[in-house]
Order: structure tokens, then sequence, then C-alpha cells
């Protein structure tokens, strides 16, 4: 048995760059990692932009929701100076920029599809697009798509079905049906339960169920190395460099 599990690099190696950038993914892919999670969401103008919160408020210079904006309002947006001065001016990433990261280095990746707040019309939008943008995405066979929006990620998988799904919750607050009856409704491939009090026989429970079980957000090794005697299959952490090189294979 490996020491750790599977490695995500969550919202890229945002540890070390500021998160859901370019930087923040070049960063993981020099930790070693081959596996990163990344955020998307729309914009009122059907812009796909690689972005945790639905305001720009706390990782960029902008103020506000971006429901009601368009592609030029995020050109002018800095979303590295908050990190630190070295990543001033780093632009949000729209999805084609990380497809194009991703097929050049051949990475592999999670998707996470946000809970878009900006109505149904934006809503079906963000399903259609982000389906339509994997065309171009070279290897669909190392991706899994995941949502805390169970919704939208049932629309997901109605307009592409063969691209594996991670479903996504919080355990003590999830709304709707849970883990053991909404993700084999979806054919989900992957279970992602946050690691806050999460014990042993509920992993081998999602396990014994034949899914994999990837855990956010883990940042101590010997956490880590806890639940990779557990069995799970990944981790989701915010310091992929901490890992060491054998644990970050494919």
């Amino acid at each position: 048995m490996n020491e750790f599990p599977r490695i995500f690099a969550h919202r890229g190696a945002r540890s070390l760059a500021p998160e859901n950038t370019m930087a923040a993914f070049v960063k993981a892919m020099e930790a070693g990692a081959h596996w990163i999670e990344f955020d998307v969401d729309i914009m009122g103008d059907g812009t796909l932009l690689i972005m945790h919160d639905n305001t720009f408020d706390r990782t960029t210079s902008g103020k506000g929701g971006y429901y009601d904006k368009t592609f030029s309002d995020l050109r002018k947006l800095d979303a590295g100076g908050w990190f630190s001065k070295t990543y001033r001016f780093e632009p949000v990433p729209e999805l084609a920029d990380v497809i194009t990261f991703l097929n050049m280095n051949h990475m592999w990746a999670n998707l996470e599809i946000k809970p878009c707040f900006g109505g149904p019309t934006l809503r079906e939008r963000l399903v259609e697009s982000v389906a339509a943008s994997l065309n171009s995405l070279n290897d669909t066979e190392h991706l899994i798509v995941s949502s805390f929006d169970h919704d939208l990620l049932a629309a997901f998988h109605e307009a592409r079905p063969e691209i594996d799904l991670g479903w996504l919750f919080l355990r003590e607050s999830q709304p709707g049906p849970d883990w053991a009856s909404g993700a084999p409704e979806l054919e989900c491939r992957a279970i992602h339960p946050d690691d806050t009090g999460l014990t042993e026989a509920e992993v081998a429970r999602m396990l014994d169920a034949g899914f994999e079980v990837n855990v956010w957000t883990v940042n101590d090794l010997d956490r880590a190395r806890e639940l990779a005697r557990w069995g799970v299959t990944g981790i989701f952490t915010d310091r992929p460099q901490d890992f060491p090189a054998p644990a970050l294979t494919r």
C-alpha cells in the first residue's frame, strides 16, 4: 500500500500561489502533482471563469458578484496582488486556459461546478458551456466533474454521461439525498466527503459500495497517512509540496 493516496492540488498549490490561477496550477505541477482541482462558474455574458467564491472580493481586486459582469470586467482584475507582490496582475483564468494547460502538460483534473446563483438561465448555460468546453480536453478519461449542487451535477451527467462524476458534499449539512442514494442514481465514480469528523467506518461504507473516496481538504501528513490506511483513493490538499514525490505518481 502506498504511504499516501492520490494527491489533488486543491485550487492548485494555493499555499504557494494565489488560488485558482495559472500560477497556482504551475506550482502544483512543479511540486509533482499530476491532479489539480479547480472551480468553474459563469459570468453574465457566458464567460466561464475559474473562481471559488461567487463574488470577486476575497481573491481579486474587484468588488461584488459577477453574474451581471462580462469578460471585459474580468480582464481588469488583479487576482494575485492579495497573495503577494510577486503575483500582482495575475489574471483570473477562463476554463479554456486551464484546458490548454492540462493538454500541454498531460495533467489530470477534478473540475468543480459551482452552485451558480445567477438564476435558471445562467445555471443552464453554465452546464451547457462546461459540457461543450470539455470537447477540447484531450484526456477526459482522467477527469472527474464534481459539485455540491447535485441538480447541476445531474444536468451535466445528462449532457456528458461518459465523464466521471464525484458526489461532493459537506457531511453535517448537505441538503437533499445522501450519497448512498444520490451517488448511485447519478452513476458517480467517486464520493468526495469533507475530512472533519470523517471516520474509518464511513470510508469503509463508501468503498464497500463500490465508490472511490477522495477526501477534502487534508493538509496534515499524519492524517493523510491515516486516511491511506483506511483505503481512501485520494485527498485534496492545499500543500502538494509537502508530499514526497512517490506519493504524487499517477
